[in-house]
This record gives structure tokens, sequence and C-alpha cells, in this order.
């Protein structure tokens, strides 16, 4: 019994400051692509280390041969939990706003934001979905346009079906056809950026290393938004994580771009391929001065692994949203299940 107990401590001890460790590497060293991919995880680094912690104190109840060192290890490891811990809630709320309730002369406008992995819009889960949502905007990623135009056509409806089944009436498909907006406001303008990225050694012939960056303004009635679509690389493995510091990259340029121009507010929605705690989103966040805001208050799974059931375990917020100062948020909440590895980001924003 008393190895036992001897065991769970050790464990418990040294596991908590291993995985607080991994955490903290993501703030101590963010240009790295490993440790940088580390801030995907912090919930679960520390879930985990607070169990170890619990374990270690379990320890206490046997004596050890090195007891000095037992202390050490196990005070070390409540030092770095708690140090992850503060960092991680320090950088949730680096930039972010507070949700305002409706306010005179505002309007609200209601944004859909989906990466459908390549899922059917004709999808009858889908579309019964965004039926009951009736967002004012829906932005998709991942949409493999051309695949969609020969699922519309094989069965004999309008191609897009924008107006119908829940899709708004206005419709824009980028240059590369992954990212695509329906809107109920009426499209003033739209430019879609071609971001070239290096092909990894031994990439799936379905992978494709460039991705586009869309902007679009939308007739708001008063000042056009400004809606930027976002969809980087997924950081695997280095060279796409460079790719997707380089996307990043044009975001700020194309953000500072449309400050200049002073012609109405910004909205950048899409997804990140980047979690709420890395040092790069937030960076983009605090150079062009944007915020964003959470569901609950604290960033939720988005992007699941495996199976949904198991989104709070195996999962990550990677789906974002980011706005200037002249908007403010009236809610922000996930969807459902809709049949894709992401659930639909909504938000509902008050517009001058």
């Amino acid at each position: 019994m008393f190895r036992l107990l001897s065991l769970i401590g050790w464990s418990g001890s040294l596991g908590a400051l291993f995985v607080s460790g991994l955490g903290l590497s993501a703030f101590m060293a963010p240009d790295f692509w490993l440790t940088d991919n580390m801030s995907f995880f912090l919930r679960q680094f520390m879930a985990a280390g607070l169990a170890g912690c619990i374990g270690g104190a379990i320890g206490f109840l046997t004596s050890h041969r090195f007891r000095w060192l037992y202390n050490l290890v196990w005070v070390s490891a409540v030092i770095a939990l708690l140090s992850l811990t503060s960092l991680t809630v320090v950088r949730t709320f680096e930039n972010t706003v507070e949700l305002t309730e409706q306010a005179a002369a505002k309007r609200t406008l209601k944004v859909v934001s989906i990466n459908i992995e390549y899922l059917f819009l004709g999808d009858q889960v889908l579309q019964e979905y965004l039926k009951q949502v009736d967002a004012d905007v829906i932005v998709f990623q991942e949409t493999l346009w051309w695949l969609q135009i020969r699922h519309w056509k094989h069965r004999g409806e309008p191609v897009g079906g924008a107006g119908l089944g829940g899709f708004p009436e206005h419709l824009h498909v980028g240059k590369l056809g992954s990212l695509v907006v329906y809107s109920k406001l009426p499209l003033l303008d739209a430019v879609s950026e071609t971001i070239e990225g290096t092909r990894p050694d031994g990439a799936s012939v379905y992978y494709d290393e460039n991705r586009e960056l869309l902007s679009l303004k939308l007739d708001t009635g008063s000042e056009p938004l400004n809606l930027v679509v976002i969809h980087p690389d997924s950081p695997r493995n280095e060279r796409r994580w460079n790719n997707k510091r380089s996307y990043f990259n044009s975001v700020d340029t194309l953000i500072t771009e449309l400050r200049e121009e002073a012609n109405g507010p910004i909205l950048a929605i899409g997804d990140w391929n980047s979690a709420p705690w890395s040092e790069r989103f937030q960076r983009t966040l605090s150079s062009n001065n944007l915020s964003t805001a959470y569901a609950d208050g604290w960033p939720q799974t988005t992007r699941f692994f495996f199976d949904y059931r198991l989104h709070w375990i195996l999962g990550a917020p990677v789906d974002q949203f980011a706005i200037t100062d002249d908007i403010q948020v009236k809610s922000v909440s996930l969807g459902p299940h809709v049949g894709s590895d992401h659930l639909p980001l909504e938000v509902e924003l008050l517009l001058p």
C-alpha cells in the first residue's frame, strides 16, 4: 500500500511538472513550431497538471526515501501549474471585449462561420441548421467549390443554391474555391488574394499549399462592413507552420490597408488554425487594435478529433473572430454538430 501511494505521488508530481512545462513552452518560446503548437492544448495540460498535483498530494500520506526531493518536485509542479494557469487566463482576456446588450441606433448582424471539411452544402442536416440559425452572413471554409458544383449538377439543382435552403441570396466564391460567403447584405466589392505556401515533403495530392485570403465589402445601408475571411494552413509540421505565419503576415497587411482607408468597420472571421493562446494570434489582434470574445466567456472546442462525443477532451479552439472597436458584440455561441469536424461559430454583432 505504501509503495502504491509513493508511486502515485511521484508519478503525479513528475507528470504535472512535465505537462505544465509543455504548456509554459508556448509562452516562453512562441517562435518555434513545436512549442507554439503546445498552445492548442493548454486546457488539457492544465487539467492533467491539476490531476498530477492531486496525485502528488496523495503521496504525502506515506514516507519517501528522499523526502526533501519529493517535496521539491511537488512544490515545483504546483508552481508550474499555477504559472501556466495565470498566463493562460491573462492571455485569454488580453484582447477580449464584454458582451453588449442591444443599443439604440445599432444594427444587429448575425454571422456564422463553419469549416465544412468538404461537406456538401446541400446536406440536409446542414441546411436544416442554416434555416434555423437564419444568419445574415454565412462564411464557409474548406468548401472545395468544384466538388460542390458537381454535386449540385448531379442533383439537378441551381449551383450554389443562393436564396434557397437557408442560404442568403448573395454569393461570392474565392479564387481557389475554398472560401465561400453567402450574405443577405449586397456585396459592394470583393478581392481574393492567393497566399503562396511551401509544399511539405510527402504531402497528399489533395493538399494545396496555397491559401486564399478573402476581403469583401458588404452594404449595411451606412458605412460598409469590411469582411475578412480567414483560413491559413494547419501547422501540422514546420513547413506548414511557416505557411501559416506567412498567411498571418498577409492578414496584418490587409487589415492595415483597410484601416488606412477608414471606410467602415472590420470583421475578420474563419478558421484561424490557431489557438487563442498563441502569441502570434494575439499579436495580430494587438498590432491591429482588434478585439474578440468567446462563447461562455472562455475559449471552447471548435475543432474536434476522432469523434464529436469526445470534443471536450480531444479538440482545440481554432475558429475565431476579430473586430475593430466600432463594432460591439451582442453574443457568441457554438452551433451543433452538422457533419463536419468543426462546430459552427455564431456571432451576433452590433454595427454603427
